[in-house]
């Protein structure tokens, strides 16, 4: 197994040991000792038990994916060495590699001493802590709660590393800053773990990487957390949501500002309660949102489609993870592409949105709300699992660059001459550009209709044939506006961005959290001497005809790269540019590329190619 830059660290537990708390802690310590981070997660769907693990890969450059390996395993049960003996097999000892460090606690382990001596043979250091014991010993009044084993060995993991004890101690402090009795807890444990690790294995080995010399100022946040943020930033009013993973999260963050932005939330009983809340309270004036996953969003497609002929701005952010019906609720897939294009019957406008990361996310929700309330339609934000809940390190986004759009509101001479001439309003008024002028509900001495049936300008329902065809064609004009301002008005938002190599003869094709591995392997491919740039897919619909033409045009070798089972974006792609790739790579397996599949992947590709040619 091939051994990339930076250090891949790794906490394994069942879920309920506090998995989360030491690796977020870690990641956030990381990006203030001047390192780029990225870390994810994968747990199975039960709130406690089962096999959780997390993740955190660390460099002093920049690092977008996660690597096959361990450098590092603080391992705080016995499955997380050698899996359960039973239907599961997730053990990590095979990602061990010569050099490897084990943190672990021998003494309360049931795993066969064999084990350890066949790790030491393979290169393997353990670092025995006695992390119950240490527990037990520090407990008051004699009562111990086992789970804060894992701030012990967080202690041990910082000794290891090299890190600057005080900055982690300051993150554990804002990490439970509304509980310092907790915090302080917390960090004596800590402590007790660093000093354990320093005393009694000082001269064992340890990993120690400069960071960053010079660097930007880094955040480090989660898909879903940027999100929230977005949508805050873009004045949301009025958000609501039913639990669904991965996208619950969303609702969390927003729960804790929504006193100080003014935001009404609301967790109703069912998503169809969510969905047509939402276009109701948007209907009423108020920038409104919803999330969900797919299973959530099959019962919102009608009301998505209400939101479309209805001409009612709504923002819903789809979260995909594996289907069909509940498949894996807690693990990753593109699965979702076709069901947000094709979301209730007939046509309507929309726009498909499709970051790849969590920097991404936050512009992508800002212009989503902005897309939804300038041309009246519902906006749908798509990303996956692995953008949702991983933590990216990213450069803290410029705030002069986004722009808050308000949407075409009816002026104050045009609704006198409405009332003047008997107050009928044309909601759906005929216009180039396809976009009524907005009269806010209320307004006194004017009708307001809207249905959900065709109707005319007035909003009256009809079955007309010249009305059908001229609102058709009139909410049609919308989407011809937006693919122009989306080529030519976006400086920092275009639909088809393209990395490394402009020129390069041989592309890899990709869309949403695909993006981040991709950029670490165009590093790698270059330095293998392949002229490689990476084509990433922002915009489903309305699709980038145009751009996506020109960034192949001169490419000699297309390879596409999607986490689902059926090449859905490769399908887009040629249904929209009668353009087909030449290989196409898939993993369906419910988990992310890693940093080592995909460039073994690639590789594979290339050397066919060069048989072949």
């Amino acid at each position: 197994m091939r051994r990339f830059r930076g250090v891949s660290w790794m906490i394994g537990g069942a879920a309920g040991l506090g998995i989360n708390t030491v690796a977020e802690l870690l990641s956030k310590a990381l990006v203030r000792h001047g390192y780029y981070v990225f870390s994810n997660i994968e747990y199975e769907s039960l709130i406690r038990g089962g096999h959780s693990y997390f993740r955190v890969r660390y460099d002093n450059k920049p690092i977008y994916s996660h690597v096959d390996y361990i450098d590092v395993l603080l391992a705080l049960d016995d499955p997380s060495l050698v899996g359960d003996g039973g239907k599961h097999t997730y053990g990590h000892l095979h990602e061990f590699l010569d050099g490897s460090i084990l943190i672990f606690d021998i003494e309360s382990s049931r795993v066969n001493r064999e084990v350890f001596e066949e790790l030491r043979d393979k290169g393997v250091y353990i670092y025995d802590i006695p992390m119950t014991k240490i527990v037990k010993e520090a407990a008051t009044g004699g009562k111990a709660n086992i789970v804060v084993r894992n701030m012990v060995g967080f202690g041990a993991t910082t000794y290891i590393l090299g890190l600057n004890k005080e900055v982690v101690e300051d993150v554990i402090r804002e990490r439970f800053g509304k509980k310092p009795q907790v915090a302080e807890s917390n960090i004596a444990l800590h402590d007790l773990g660093y000093r354990y690790a320093m005393e009694n294995y000082r001269d064992g080995i340890r990993i120690f990487l400069e960071p960053a010399k010079e660097r930007e100022t880094l955040l480090i946040a989660t898909g879903n957390h940027m999100a929230a943020a977005g949508a805050v930033k873009a004045g949301l009013k009025v958000w609501a949501q039913y639990p669904m993973t991965p996208a619950s999260r969303i609702y969390r963050y927003l729960e804790e500002v929504k006193d100080k932005y003014g935001i009404f939330l609301v967790q109703p009983e069912s998503e169809l309660a969510v969905i047509n809340i939402a276009i109701g309270a948007a209907f009423g004036g108020a920038r409104a949102g919803v999330a969900t996953s797919g299973g959530g969003f099959a019962l919102m497609s009608e009301a998505v489609g209400l939101a479309g002929i209805g001409e009612i701005p709504i923002v819903v952010i789809e979260v995909s993870r594996p289907g069909p019906s509940t498949g894996l609720p807690t693990r990753q897939e593109q699965g979702d592409l076709r069901q947000v294009l094709h979301a209730g019957q007939g046509y309507y406008p929309k726009a498909v949105i499709l970051p790849g990361d969590p920097y991404e996310v936050f512009f992508d929700t800002v212009n989503a709300f902005n897309i939804a309330w300038k041309y009246q339609m519902p906006v749908i934000l798509h990303y996956d699992k692995h953008i949702a809940e991983s933590l990216y390190s990213f450069p803290e986004p410029d705030q002069s660059r986004v722009k808050i759009e308000d949407a075409k509101w009816m002026s104050d001479e045009d609704i006198r001459s409405i009332r003047e001439n008997g107050g009928n309003y044309k909601r759906y008024m005929i216009t180039e550009d396809g976009i009524s002028p907005l009269l806010r509900l209320g307004t006194e001495g004017l009708v307001l209709w809207t249905t959900g049936n065709e109707h005319d300008e007035y909003g009256n329902t009809t079955e007309d044939i010249q009305q059908r065809v001229s609102q058709m064609d009139k909410r049609y004009r919308k989407i011809e506006v937006l693919k122009k301002e989306l080529n030519n008005n976006f400086d920092y938002y275009k639909p088809i961005k393209v990395y490394g190599d402009y020129d390069g003869d041989i592309a890899i094709i990709g869309w949403g959290s695909t993006k981040g591995v991709i950029l670490d392997l165009l590093e790698l491919l270059n330095n293998d001497g392949y002229r490689v740039k990476y084509i990433q897919i922002r915009f489903a619909y309305p699709f980038p005809n145009e751009a996506f033409r020109e960034a192949v045009k001169d490419v000699g070798l297309k390879i596409i790269v999607e986490n689902n089972f059926d090449g859905l974006m490769e399908g887009v792609i040629r249904e929209n540019t009668l353009i087909s790739m030449d290989y196409s790579i898939r993993k369906y397996d419910g988990r992310p590329f890693s940093l080592g599949y995909l460039y073994d992947k690639i590789n594979s590709v290339l050397k066919e190619v060069k048989v072949l040619g």
